[in-house]
């Protein structure tokens, strides 16, 4: 994937990763020179084993099956965890720039209130 998260995002790829048990590099880049994140299995890399005798290989099968199944069950439960997760919306309180004029207006009226008090008590002083 193309790597254009923030930070927090960031992380929480990086948790999921570690939870999964993938392989995550950051440094990577396509054709078109972006960064990109790319995940991959464990196994992923490793060269597989040779061997001459079918009975050996049919061996082999069985126990990759068995992995498989164990990997399967794994796997859904870390994403049962994900799933009863809580999901923040950032956007439910507007964008980046309508939550900052919202601060920004919040602590120009605190600012103007307590400067009227002052006034108003400099006023009732004289």
């Amino acid at each position: 994937m193309v790597n254009a998260f923030p930070a927090r995002e960031r992380v929480f790829i990086t948790k999921l990763t570690e939870d999964l048990h993938l392989s995550e590099t950051w440094d990577e880049f396509d054709e078109e020179d972006r960064n990109l994140v790319t995940w991959r299995f464990p196994r992923a890399l490793e060269e597989e084993p040779e061997t001459g005798e079918q009975k050996e290989h049919s061996e082999w099968e069985d126990e990759d099956e068995v992995e498989d199944e164990e990997s399967k069950a794994a796997v859904d439960r870390v994403l049962k965890k994900y799933e009863k997760a809580p999901v923040e919306d950032v956007d439910a309180d507007g964008t980046f720039e309508e939550r900052y004029e919202r601060f920004v207006k919040e602590k120009m009226d605190e600012w103007k209130r307590g400067y009227y008090k002052v006034g108003i008590l400099l006023l009732l002083l004289k």
